[in-house]
Parts: structure tokens; C-alpha cells; sequence
């Protein structure tokens, strides 16, 4: 007859902070709601459209990009200009003396 048996309720677990700061609470909450705030603004202010400053700041990053991808360019033509050279002076170097007048 274990159907009818009595049966005990979990044990609760209750929790009593030792501190209670409503000051330090307060801040967090005004905090919390100035995040928001700035939040919902910049999601505002990005999606309406060209922000000041936006093209300048796109132009210089595309100038140091561009004078990046010049600079390696201009270091990879030098490389393969005396690859091509060396090949070329090992084929026929008497080209090269004909040239330098030896």
C-alpha cells in the first residue's frame, strides 16, 4: 500500500544576501538603462544613411591600401625583373658583356 504513503517536499533552497546595497543597485539600473540608450541610438544613427566623416575615412583607408598593394607590387616586379635577368645571363652572358662594353 505505497500508493497512499505520505511523501516529504523537496527541500527548499532559500538564499539571504549578507549585504544589501540599494545605492550600488540604483547605479546598475541607471547604467543599465543609459547602455540601452546609446545602444538604440547608434543602431538609429547607422542606419540613417551617410554618416560626416564616413567618405574621408573611406578614402584614407583605401589610399593606405592602395599604396600597401603598390609597394608589394613594385617589390614583387623588381624581383622577378633580376630573376629574369639572371636567367637571361646565364643563357647568353654575352649579351650582357656587349652591353657594359667589356
Amino acid at each position: 500500500m505505497a500508493l497512499f504513503a505520505k511523501m516529504d517536499k523537496p527541500r527548499q533552497f532559500h538564499y539571504s544576501p549578507r549585504f544589501y546595497d540599494e545605492r550600488k543597485e540604483r547605479l546598475e539600473k541607471i547604467k543599465a538603462q543609459a547602455e540601452a540608450e546609446l545602444a538604440a541610438e547608434k543602431k538609429k544613427a547607422s542606419n540613417s544613411g551617410l554618416q560626416r566623416g564616413f567618405l574621408a575615412e573611406r578614402r584614407t583607408n583605401s589610399k593606405l591600401r592602395h599604396s600597401k598593394f603598390e609597394k608589394k607590387s613594385a617589390l614583387r616586379f623588381l624581383i622577378i625583373l633580376f630573376a629574369i635577368l639572371g636567367i637571361l645571363y646565364m643563357i647568353c652572358p654575352e649579351l650582357f658583356m656587349a652591353f657594359w662594353g667589356r
